[in-house]
């Protein structure tokens, strides 16, 4: 019979069942009826040839249920018998029907949590077309490759004229104005980019048109491209905004014509606005190549690959710095897909979390095994009367498996929901924009599903074909395997839990090391913020003034005891940062490294709380028309003064490109302060009195007298809006707010790690205690018989918890094996630990120990109560 033939019989057997029992009756009838007449026909009465006829059938019945066989029949009917038989089964036992669900739910809702935002991160397709082709490129540090440079303008317009892999290549320099159109100036985050960008990313606007060849040039009318966000928050999503001007100030005011809007979720909705960067850049950056500030991204032709363009770059990049030596910096060019770019500071964090939700889902998938095995033990007598009444080893295999299948959807459906919740929570907990994209779409439901099938099959394989063994004469035989086989479960449950719990310890090691460091100034009771002066302020005497008067008005209200202002505070995304040049130390461009450098107020360093180590702190005098001066910190002076003889006091450096930058004089030496983050290296840092360079926008601090700082936000606000009315008052936050915001990535990796070893914990001691309750039930005529000999409940106890200590001491020395070999993969995580540090590994054993005993506490205390007359009945 062909494969199509038997499909069709397959069809009408199971669609018109009816008709094809009727059918079948028929021919049987048939059959029998021909047969007695061939018996009638030899002398039989006809009920004695009907009746023979009959005998040598075998049996109407049996002969449909083979006829139904030869056609797969029974196959559907079948199943659909196990699946009501398993939901009654499940509905019968309700302790153990909702445990085996959560546990499902609880592993398989965190494996679609997690693939929920790797998916929206990783892997999720970009809205651009082509987004393979898609490529960033720059110049980054050879000590730390993750910190990219960017490029200089003349060198990207060499890549530019002379690629042949890139089919456009486009430059970016992100931006920060204040939009001073609507009832309140509010600070946007746009980027300033070359007129290719567009036509990079592949996308058309909704209204109007993108930045031309002709806006990128200085003699072209200002114009911008809004984002569809901004066009709908601020402009009311009006149709008529082309051609519409846009007050956007920086330093100084300057008016835009919106010429188009851009979709909704181009750049992921983390862009503003687009300028021309002709507009951004002042006109001596198309010749400088020593200002690293430009993003690239490039859209490669057809056929080419990033490791091309790489190789293509690295050649016109090594023939720049021939031509212009100034243009080495000891950088390396590195080119990524733009996939990779955008995610790469995520990735390794998702890529040990989803590590980490994966072996939470095996450990749930060896807990229900365990209940399904132990819960087998009490349908041994089951099993073993339908073995005997001919049901087939397949057939009770068939059962079980689909008994656990209908568990394992239950609690993948119910971990589809729990999902839903967890995703929506982390992408708030997290604040990271990116993971507001993460949804339960239909690959995150297939995972789902696939997630589902694989536990089902994991959780109940093995059991199912223990339980299938079993039968009336070899039920003591089959204890002895569910006993191993229970055991190898609990102790692969341990291994995997300690395994996670380690993780979680380095982890929380790491984050107490990066919170216990100084940050070099007193973050207690400080209030900060930025403060913006309009673009009307163009005056630097006018400028200084509001600022100098800032601390004195500040100051007299009730509550403040100090108030200063800084360029740029402590604990900041990004710094400014130059070339150092040290006086009487010829070097090439570059050679003594760069440094960071903050325009301040006199009292800024005793408000602060950083204490001065060497010379003086600045003074009224120091206002640009004496000697310029600065003050340097800890670690440069001990680098180029490292000798105590050696006083920085009194030299000379320069901090920039060396033919355009004055002398500065040091006058003091500070301590170190962390300015990029605590567990980020302190690198050089220079301070110069605000009065020698003014800035319209200028981080402010306000040191509290005790209390929450936060409560005198509406006074400080009020206060300076006093000063001046038009002045923008964004960014407030308390110091300690933004320490916490700066070590939040990895508050949420110990959170979650945290999350899933203390599910693992959980799930390692239920299955535990499960193994050591079923052993106790097993052994109680062996402890009475103990107890009848003399032995002392004390004995029973040490007896059971001495059984739980050993699985639990196998599944340690297992998980350190593994949990030594797998922290490597942390080390990207951690700060200050060593992937193999003895403390956590000793404290997460003895912590499992103590679990262990835990679990088996109830069931030693059980079993220390058994009677020794009733023990000896039970069997």
């Amino acid at each position: 019979m062909t494969l199509l033939s038997r499909l069709r019989s397959f069809l009408r057997a199971t669609v018109r069942r009816s008709r094809t029992d009727s059918e079948m009756d028929a021919e049987l009838r048939f059959h029998l009826n021909a047969r007695a007449d061939d018996l009638t026909r030899t002398g039989l009465s006809r009920e004695e040839a009907a009746r023979r006829a009959r005998i040598e059938f075998g049996g109407i019945e049996a002969a449909r249920e083979e006829c139904r066989e030869a056609r797969r029949a029974n196959m559907l009917e079948s199943l659909l018998l196990d699946v009501r038989f398993g939901a009654r089964m499940l509905r019968k036992n309700p302790g153990f029907t909702c445990i085996a669900i959560l546990t499902l739910a609880l592993g398989i809702g965190a494996n679609t949590a997690m693939f929920s935002i790797a998916d929206a991160v990783l892997w999720r397709s970009m809205p651009y077309p082509h987004p393979g082709q898609l490529v960033v490129a720059g110049e980054v540090s050879l000590k730390n490759p993750d910190n990219s440079w960017g490029v200089t303008y003349p060198t990207f317009r060499d890549w530019q004229s002379r690629s042949t892999t890139f089919e456009y290549l486009a430059a970016i320099l992100y931006d920060s104005r204040i939009l001073r159109d609507g009832p309140e100036p509010v600070r946007i985050a746009g980027a300033a980019v070359t007129y290719d960008y567009f036509e990079v990313m592949g996308v058309a606007p909704i209204i109007g048109r993108v930045i031309s060849a002709s806006d990128d040039t200085a003699a072209a009318p200002p114009v911008v491209v809004l984002s569809h966000r901004m066009w709908a928050e601020r402009f009311g999503s009006d149709p008529a905004i082309v051609g519409r001007t846009i007050h956007m100030a920086r330093s100084t005011g300057i008016n835009f014509t919106a010429i188009g809007v851009m979709p909704a979720g181009f750049d992921n909705g983390k862009t503003d606005y687009w300028v021309p960067v002709v507009r951004i850049i002042p006109p001596n950056f198309a010749t400088r190549r020593d200002v690293w500030v430009f993003t690239t991204v490039g859209r490669l032709r057809s056929g080419r690959t990033v490791a091309q363009a790489q190789t293509e770059i690295e050649a016109i990049t090594a023939q720049v710095r021939h031509d212009f030596p100034e243009a080495s910096r000891g950088l390396v060019v590195r080119a990524d897909s733009l996939r990779d770019s955008m995610s790469k500071d995520l990735r390794p964090a998702l890529l040990v979390l989803l590590g980490a939700v994966g072996l939470v889902l095996l450990i749930a998938c060896a807990n229900l095994a365990a209940l399904i095995s132990v819960r087998a033990a009490g349908r041994g007598r089951e099993l073993a009367v339908r073995a005997v009444l001919g049901a087939g080893r397949a057939r009770l295999i068939a059962q079980l498996l689909t008994e656990s299948a209908l568990l394992s959807f239950l609690g993948g459906a119910l971990g589809v929901a729990l999902a839903y919740w967890a995703t929506r929570s982390l992408a708030l907990l997290s604040k990271d924009p990116r993971l507001l994209h993460a949804a339960i779409n239909l690959p995150v439901l297939l995972f789902a599903l696939a997630a589902t099938v694989v536990t089902s099959i994991l959780s109940s394989i093995a059991p199912a074909l223990h339980g299938a063994r079993e039968t009336l004469n070899t039920r003591t035989g089959g204890h002895r395997r569910r006993a191993r086989l229970q055991q190898s479960l609990v102790i692969s449950e341990v291994a995997l839990s300690l395994v996670l719990l380690v993780g979680a310890g380095l982890l929380f090691r790491s984050l107490r090391k990066v919170l216990d460091v100084d940050p070099g100034f007193r973050a207690d009771h400080l209030l900060t913020m930025r403060v913006s002066l309009p673009a009307t302020y163009t005056d630097g005497v006018q400028i200084l003034q509001f600022y100098r008067a800032v601390p004195e008005r500040l100051q007299s209200l009730p509550g403040i005891s100090s108030a200063s202002l800084v360029s740029w505070l402590p604990v900041a995304e990004g710094e400014p940062t130059g070339d150092i040049t040290i006086e009487g130390r010829p070097a090439a461009p570059g050679a003594n490294g760069g440094a960071s450098f903050r325009r301040t107020l006199p009292n800024y360093f005793r408000m602060m709380g950083i204490p001065l180590v060497r010379g003086r702190e600045f003074n009224d005098r120091d206002d640009g028309a004496h000697e310029l001066v600065v003050i340097i910190n800890e670690r440069m002076a001990r680098n180029f003064w490292p000798n105590q003889n050696d006083d920085p006091i009194g030299r000379r450096i320069k901090i920039g490109p060396p033919d355009r930058s004055p002398w500065l004089t040091i006058v003091g030496v500070v301590k170190d302060v962390h300015h990029t983050g605590l567990s980020d290296p302190i690198g050089y840092s220079i301070y110069d009195p605000l009065a020698q360079g003014v800035d319209t926008g200028m981080d402010l601090a306000v040191r509290t007298g005790g209390g929450d700082p936060a409560a005198a936000i509406s006074a400080v606000r009020a206060e300076l809006h006093r000063l001046e009315p038009a002045v923008l008052v964004d960014r407030v936050a308390t110091m300690d707010q933004r320490i916490a915001d700066s070590v939040s990535p990895r508050k949420l990796n110990l959170v979650l790690f945290g999350l899933f070893s203390g599910l693992a914990l959980v799930l390692a001691s239920i299955g535990l205690y499960g193994v050591v309750a079923y052993s106790v039930g097993q052994r109680t005529q062996e402890f009475g018989i103990r107890m009848a000999l003399g032995a002392q409940r004390t004995d029973v106890v040490r007896l059971v918890l001495g059984q739980g200590i050993k699985l639990a001491l196998a599944g340690t020395a297992i998980g350190v094996a593994f949990a030594l070999a797998l922290a490597r993969l942390l080390t990207q995580l951690l700060y200050g630990v060593r992937p193999a540090d003895p403390l956590t590994i000793v404290c997460v054993a003895l912590l499992l120990t103590v679990v262990a005993l835990a679990a088996t506490w109830l069931p030693a205390r059980r079993a220390s109560r058994i009677a020794p007359t009733d023990a000896l009945r039970s069997e």
